[in-house]
């Protein structure tokens, strides 16, 4: 074969996914005398950016990605110990991970992928990544470059840590700093001290190379010498850091504090026409009332009203209970969404959890094989009976006549519960390549979700069931694929539970691009909890302005309120949460009225507080619907 015919095999292979001829043609490359580096950049690689341009269109998903990066990975495999290099020609190198406390690793793992395509050396640290591990394998890397990311807003407080402990140990100047997710915007990662962050994976590899094209030679930036002085010149500045911390406290619960404080001197701000109950049930079925509802996503943020650790909150059914009841009483919110964690159903079947005192817990050690996952009974001693016991003493309180506020339970769906359990991106790969395996285990996860349902109504622990059915996406996988390993599961099996019931299905999803015709107009859902990424909105996020006109007639929408700000603690972020509270109800009041409706919106966040948010910026958004929510409703409604 020829050296192009060569180059042109490693390439097809890649877009086949093919990892056998990926590493025959590997090996031929190496014996008929082709520069490796040469045989990735111009074969591998070329075969790795048509995949990533197929992507970008729209014509394969994240599964295609993973099985190709499967053969671009088994090929450099090959060629990368036979490349010969020196100081001056050294690779860009990036550490590269998923923060901890959070286990959504499918972005990253793009990410990595497409920098490892364009000639970088990547570290992977994985996913749920304590915070001293990032500093730990960039000095001992000497890296060019560290990427952490976080799909979840509980865990994106991380970062300014990371960016804290850069300068602590004076690494800062030695490494281009770039975080990355979803719900991470450019005001964010510049707030964290990061140099940038890019929307998708093609513009982070854009902006990697050129951020790391103006460092000098990493023995100089990583030398002793430097980060000496480095360490010195940030040293006000870490310290400054320490003392902002140290003086603010746990924010959480001294606002928790300071909005019990004035609850006991002045009660509630102002008088309501209707109860929460019939606000939020009126709302569901738009019909007229006084005000938009309102709940921003404040769940585990509540917990230092009781007070109590995160760990209690999760795992103790009377503290849960307590700070559902605290919500509603301080912060005057219309409901309470009984979110704890999103590896409950899956570390009942077999996988392991993490249980920190003060954070989200999240799923960990996942199952090796898809016959390892042991369906059990939902009965004590699993985590979801510990829950719906939750639920039950939640109702007892939310519906006394003082509060007379409706309760909404919260559980996985059955491919999330699978994805937990065994890894995302191991799931998502098999989908093509193993799919009657994903499909037995989802068979097996969707009895057990239909039992948990079930119990919660049998038992009369939720007035509505909120159900994470989080991979409607339509960069992640086809709508065809979506239905395929979730949809019809949900379709067939979960809603004719709800319908037995007489039960509204309610949805959770703070992915950026939702298969919304399937999870809104095919499911018939109810009420829809969303987030909304403005700089995803090419890629198909939508607003209220796209919801409203195309699923009001069937579905009340909940969200879009930019949770991050919330982790702020002064009176500039607190203005900015009114102002952007009463934009958002004025254009979404507009936009009822416009489509024939009364009140199908919930005045929410696309995604959950921060559980070390501030309470003080969770009452600013409830106080401005309660102020002046009335006036704007009679004015713009009638």
């Amino acid at each position: 074969m020829s050296k192009e015919d060569i180059l042109k095999a490693l390439a097809d292979a890649v877009i086949a996914g093919d990892d056998d001829e990926a590493v025959e043609y590997a090996q031929k490359a190496l014996a008929e005398g082709i520069d490796p580096q040469e045989a990735i950049v111009d074969g591998l690689a070329k075969g790795m950016a048509v995949m990533g341009d197929k992507y970008e269109r729209g014509e394969v998903f994240v599964p295609h990605l993973m099985i190709a990066s499967s053969a671009l990975y088994e090929g450099m495999d090959v060629l990368t110990p036979h490349i010969k290099t020196d100081a001056t020609s050294r690779p860009v190198t990036g550490v590269i991970g998923t923060i901890e406390g959070d286990v959504h690793d499918i972005g990253k793992n793009l990410v990595k992928t497409m920098m490892a395509a364009a000639g970088f050396t990547m570290i992977d640290l994985g996913h749920d990544v304590p915070l001293e591990n990032f500093i730990t394998a960039a000095k001992e890397n000497k890296a060019d470059l560290l990427s952490v990311s976080a799909l979840m807003t509980t865990t994106m407080t991380g970062m300014d840590k990371i960016s804290e402990m850069l300068l602590e140990n004076g690494y800062r100047d030695s490494l281009v700093f770039m975080v990355g997710g979803a719900p991470v915007s450019p005001q964010y990662a510049q707030t964290v001290g990061a140099d940038g962050t890019a929307k998708d994976a093609a513009n982070a590899v854009a902006l990697a190379r050129e951020l790391t094209s103006k460092l000098v030679p990493a023995e100089e930036r990583w030398s002793d010498a430097k980060l000496s002085v480095t360490k010195t010149k940030y040293k006000d500045a870490v310290l400054k850091k320490k003392a902002a911390a140290t003086s603010a406290g746990n924010v959480t619960l001294e606002t928790a504090k300071q909005v019990m404080e004035e609850y006991n001197k002045v009660g509630t701000k102002g008088t309501s026409k209707m109860s929460h109950a019939d606000r939020i049930f009126g709302a569901l079925g738009d019909k007229k009332v006084d005000r938009l509802p309102v709940y921003p996503l404040a769940c585990g943020v509540t917990r230092k009203f009781v007070p109590c650790t995160y760990k209690e909150y999760a795992t103790m059914p009377e503290k849960f209970a307590a700070s559902a009841e605290a919500a509603i009483k301080y912060l005057d919110v219309d409901t309470f969404v009984g979110l704890t964690d999103l590896s409950i159903t899956s570390t009942d079947i077999g996988a392991g959890v993490t249980m920190p005192e003060e954070d989200t817990p999240s799923a960990t050690g996942h199952l090796k094989d898809y016959e390892d996952i042991e369906i059990p009974e939902v009965k004590k001693g699993t985590r979801i009976y510990n829950h719906i016991q939750a639920a039950k003493l939640t109702m007892e309180k939310l519906h006394k006549e003082e509060l007379n506020a409706p309760f909404v339970a919260f559980h996985e769906g059955p491919l999330l519960t699978l994805t937990q359990a065994m890894g995302a991106d191991r799931v998502l790969h098999d989908m093509n390549t193993n799919p009657g395996d994903v499909h037995k285990a989802l068979d097996k996860i969707t009895d057990f979700i239909d039992e948990i349902s079930t119990a919660f109504f049998d038992e009369g622990a939720a007035d509505a069931i909120c159900v994470d059915n989080l991979w409607s996406n339509n960069v992640i996988m086809s709508a065809d694929q979506y239905w395929e390993f979730d949809g019809k599961y949900v379709y067939d099996r979960q809603l004719p539970v709800f319908k037995k019931y007489n039960a509204p299905y309610v949805i959770h999803n703070c992915a950026d691009a939702v298969h919304f015709d399937i999870q809104i107009r095919k499911f018939g859902t109810a009420m829809y909890s969303y987030a909304y990424y403005e700089k995803n909105r090419d890629k198909g996020s939508k607003n209220y302005a796209d919801l409203i006109p195309e699923y009001s007639d069937i579905c009340c929408m909940m969200g879009e309120v930019d949770p991050i700000q919330f982790m702020n603690n002064d009176e500039a972020t607190f203005q900015n949460i009114r102002n952007d509270t009463s934009k958002l109800m004025d254009e979404v009041l507009q936009t009822l009225k416009d489509n024939g409706r009364q009140s199908k919106y919930v005045m929410s966040t696309g995604c959950e507080v921060p559980p070390e948010g501030s309470l003080l910026a969770v009452k600013a958004m409830v106080d401005t619907v309660k102020e002046v929510g009335e006036d704007r409703y009679a004015k713009i409604i009638g």
